[in-house]
């Protein structure tokens, strides 16, 4: 049996991410998210929709590394979260570009080592696609330092 995955490739600063295509809602300009004050480096802000507040976050710098600069090209990737605990039952990560759809089975993925500074708690697998690295990151870690951040943030 030759299973097909339908995923998603995101072009990153410096990495990619692969999601499962379920897990995408919509993508959306960086114009329209709105800073935080406070904020640690990797939380880039809030995007309103429906009146409710999506997180937008960095990945690169949520896993340790720095910040994109603002490009022409930049896009936030709207993701369905897993959890019930955000109040829009989704998170927005900053991309450098839209989302590409691939079409992936068991002998298009071999597994890849995690980089130095990888979060193990946020990095479940590196892998590679035929030429390609990517990262399948855990967004359920993610959810919990946003939860983390926004309980620290109320507390103030």
């Amino acid at each position: 049996m030759n299973e097909q995955i339908y995923a998603v490739l995101m072009a990153l600063e410096g990495d990619t991410l692969l999601l499962p295509n379920a897990a995408v809602m919509e993508v959306i300009s960086r114009d329209v998210v709105r800073p935080v004050e406070d904020a640690p480096e990797w939380l880039l802000g809030n995007y309103e929709v429906n009146g409710r507040r999506v997180p937008v976050i960095s990945f690169e710098a949520l896993n340790g590394g720095r910040r994109p600069d603002d490009a022409r090209r930049s896009r936030v990737v709207l993701l369905h979260s897993l959890g019930k605990h955000l109040e829009a039952h989704a998170l927005g990560v900053l991309t450098q570009g839209y989302p590409h759809l691939v079409t992936l089975n068991r002998n298009a993925i071999r597994s890849a080592q995690l980089r130095p500074g990888d979060r193990d708690d946020l990095v479940l697998s590196r892998v590679r696609i035929a030429s390609q690295d990517a990262v399948i990151p855990d967004l359920e870690t993610i959810e919990s330092d946003l939860l983390r951040q926004e309980v620290a943030s109320s507390m103030v």
